[in-house]
């Protein structure tokens, strides 16, 4: 587990959280050109949250 950068992803049809964890199977499948630095004023994702 390793903690990373807060990112969000700005395409319209994905959930409206940001992913902090490089093991986050949902932060991962993210297409770089869809991911933004920072949390967006967004909740933690919920699995991000489980990993710690």
């Amino acid at each position: 587990m390793a903690k990373v950068p807060a990112f969000h992803s700005k395409k319209p049809s994905d959930r409206n959280v940001y992913h902090d964890n490089d093991k986050c199977t949902e932060g991962n499948n993210i297409e770089r050109q869809n991911k933004v630095p920072g949390t967006g004023g967004r909740p933690q994702c919920e699995h991000c949250k489980r990993l710690g």
